[in-house]
């Protein structure tokens, strides 16, 4: 390949200089020559990247303006503005002046125009306040936000074969750690290598369970001890109560005999009010509601059998859920049972348990029965009186006067497992279906519709638990992992004036259940008494008498009118 060059020769004064151009004729100066083969020395490159910017380039300069220097001095006022025969500093000669020159003419004219402008402005400031803070005494209502839930942590199963989350207890210390119970309720799909261990988690620590609860059955259910965080209380799936001190190990300290025991599983467990602080309370789906110290777990302190009422042949109903709450009273119960009926039992010192209240039997003058078993019951912990329970397809608000709902859900796709209160907010609720979702209901910002739905898990939601600040939520599900949630301030923190607001609106929906009610039974009496009253009945004889009597004075046949009257003469 040939080369070419060609040099300038300028002397060096003449550098820098412009080139200077001249337009000349196109003209060949040399020609090169076709050569396929040089192809072969190059790679074609397919590929371009360029990278282009249109960042203006830039210098930052920092410059130190001159300190400013102040200095403090004295000023003195001396008062002016007096004509020269006037002394300021006698204030009997001023007086005399500003008399005199208040009686001038021209005096009052110049005050009054000059007060014109001030005037319009002073009467504006009379009719509107300028300076006015509107709203300072009135709260705000309760605006609506964008409530979120994040998903903080994930505490797995460590067993190889999935168990369901039956039931989740906080420690009642803090958001610290939790219990939960792990076990498999589908009759006869429980292999023998099943693991029957429950854990103790820590919030702090994901990976492995802080201690783990060794049972001969699994467990359904376990609560801590309000008064003594060691201590715990499990219902299994045998029937039998456990009782741990964790000062002492893993495995139970006590346990109840298989003779006074449940005889089918024990659904949920409750620790009571007492001196000791030892005493607690379960119940089965065998129908009993048995009553513990952990004292002495050989035998039962007291019993109650959930029945139907029926008094000459009662049916046994099975219990799958227990409420029990001091502020609501330490005597009352709520037991949710298997055919949708939710009992209220008392238990009185030296006298028997009994069942005082049937919620939803319709042989009892109750109505609106879940369709399924009542897996959960929940007192409200602002309003004790008023009561959320889950089952079936929706969530339902009861009161104890009332034997049917005042309040319920629309019925949802999935089936709904588990629901609670939330502590810190009256009219917040959370409810766990079988879909994943887990269901936010705000009654302080509205009634009619969901406030929020997460998506928590692929597999259903079987428990929940609301710790007792109200910031955390514990969702189990049915492969056994544990979903710890974090509420957003809009979930935690309570509106203005939201606890009386909400019992306002308890307190109407409940008169109107009762208006209803007694319209109800008002309509039904006078009905009876219709119904009571005997229909007279026409002698036939007066009747035909009156009834050929009214024809001969019309000069009518009764055959023209379709009557047909014995002895009746023809008309004339």
């Amino acid at each position: 390949m040939n080369e070419y060059e060609y040099i300038y020769m300028k002397k060096r004064r003449e550098f820098g200089r412009h080139c200077n151009f001249v337009s000349e004729d196109a003209r060949i100066l040399a020609q090169v020559d076709r050569n396929p083969q040089c192809g072969d020395m190059y790679i074609e490159q397919r590929i371009h990247c360029a990278v282009f910017h249109n960042i203006p380039i830039m210098s930052e300069h920092s410059v130190n303006t001159a300190r400013v220097k102040t200095k403090t001095r004295a000023m003195t006022h001396t008062e002016g503005g007096w004509p020269k025969e006037v002394d300021s500093t006698e204030a009997q000669d001023t007086m005399k002046y500003r008399k005199r020159l208040e009686k001038d003419p021209q005096y009052v004219a110049a005050v009054r125009q000059l007060t014109k402008q001030t005037v319009t402005c002073l009467e504006q400031s009379t009719t509107i306040d300028l300076f006015e803070i509107y709203f300072q005494d009135e709260e705000p209502d309760h605006l609506p936000e964008n409530l979120t839930m994040k998903t903080v942590a994930l505490f797995k199963d460590p067993s190889e074969e999935k168990r369901s989350v039956t039931k989740i207890g906080w420690h009642p210390e803090g958001p610290t750690k939790l219990v939960g119970s792990y076990s498999n309720l589908r009759f006869q799909r429980m292999s023998d290598d099943i693991p029957l261990a429950s854990f103790i988690w820590d919030i702090a620590e994901r990976n492995t369970p802080l201690m783990e609860l060794r049972v001969s059955s699994p467990l359904l259910c376990c609560q801590y001890n309000y008064k003594n965080a060691d201590f715990l209380v499990g219902g299994s799936y045998n029937g039998l109560i456990n009782y741990y001190d964790l000062r002492k190990g893993p495995s139970p300290v006590a346990r109840s005999s298989v003779e006074v025991g449940h005889w089918d599983p024990v659904y949920d467990v409750v620790w009571l009010q007492s001196k000791t602080g030892t005493e607690c309370a379960s119940v089965s789906s065998d129908g009993r509601l048995l009553f513990w110290d952990v004292r002495k777990m050989s035998e039962v302190h007291d019993e109650c059998t959930l029945t139907d009422g029926c008094k000459e042949s009662p049916k046994t109903l099975g219990g799958v859920a227990l409420e029990w709450m001091q502020e609501a009273g330490p005597t009352k119960f709520l037991v949710g049972s298997e055919h949708g009926i939710v009992l209220s039992c008392t238990k009185r010192p030296k006298k028997q348990v009994e069942v005082g209240t049937w919620f939803g039997a319709e042989e009892r003058g109750g109505f609106g029965r879940h369709f399924g078993p009542v897996y959960t019951v929940k007192r409200n912990p602002f309003h004790v009186k008023f009561f959320l329970t889950a089952g079936d397809w929706c969530a339902k608000i009861w009161m104890e006067e009332l034997k049917g709902p005042m309040m319920q859900t629309h019925y949802y796709p999935a089936f709904i497992s588990a629901a609670s209160w939330s502590p810190t907010r009256a009219g917040v609720f959370f409810l766990a279906r079988h879909d994943g979702r887990l269901d936010t209901w705000d009654y302080f910002y509205r009634m009619n519709e969901v406030a929020l739905t997460q998506q928590i898990s692929d597999r259903a939601l079987t428990s929940l638990a609301i710790q007792a600040q109200g910031r955390l939520a514990a969702v189990g599900d049915a492969g056994g992992t544990i979903t710890l949630l974090s509420l957003c301030d809009g979930l935690v923190e309570p509106g203005p004036n939201e606890k009386n607001l909400i019992g306002a609106m308890l307190d109407r929906e409940m008169k109107r259940e009762k208006n209803l009610e007694l319209i109800k039974k008002q309509s039904g009496s006078r009905q009876q008494e219709k119904d009571a009253i005997p229909d007279k009945q026409a002698d036939e004889d007066i009747y035909t008498e009156r009834e050929r009597a009214f024809f001969a004075e019309l000069g009518m046949n009764g055959d023209e009118l379709g009557t047909s009257l014995p002895g009746m003469p023809p008309p004339a």
